[in-house]
């Protein structure tokens, strides 16, 4: 615990430490991965380059967002939920660790890619889009699971 001068905690500290990071965090991939995977279908119908570019920086937006949302995801799990070995956290850690290889292998093909026959990397690009989409709402539905029990 940090302290000023008089000994007394710092106006950070109990921000920084009873802040549950893991659900500050966890909407900012599932926005980048949804708002992306629209400007690609934008682009897809348009073929305007700027769709394509947004499509592409959101994706990189959400794949650097996707490693601390990760991390404090499994801090969390196993701190507040003692590392139960559940469907729903089994479900979560693999959609979580494919949607990191996906994001960044996407980031490397569009630039393999992007200079080859348009329709192929097109095709390659707006599916790994949509399958980002996909888990990002599946990671989405099991963390609502956990904290909407009925």
């Amino acid at each position: 615990m940090n302290s000023d001068k008089t000994g007394r905690p710092s106006f950070w500290d109990p921000i920084l430490r009873h802040t549950h990071w893991h659900v500050v965090l966890t909407h900012f991939p599932i926005s980048f991965f949804t708002v992306s995977a629209g400007f690609m279908v934008l682009h897809m119908f348009t073929l305007s380059a700027c769709f394509e570019l947004a499509a592409f920086l959101c994706l990189q937006a959400g794949a650097v967002m996707l490693i601390p949302t990760t991390w404090t995801g499994w801090s969390t799990w196993k701190s507040k939920y003692k590392g139960a070995e559940t469907k729903i956290f089994r479900y979560k850690i693999k959609i979580s660790y494919a949607m990191i290889v996906l994001s960044f292998v996407l980031i490397g093909v569009r630039g393999y890619l992007l200079n080859m026959s348009h329709t192929l990397w097109h095709i390659v690009f707006t599916t790994g889009f949509i399958l980002l989409f996909v888990g990002a709402m599946a990671e989405g539905f099991y963390g609502g699971q956990l904290n909407h029990r009925r």
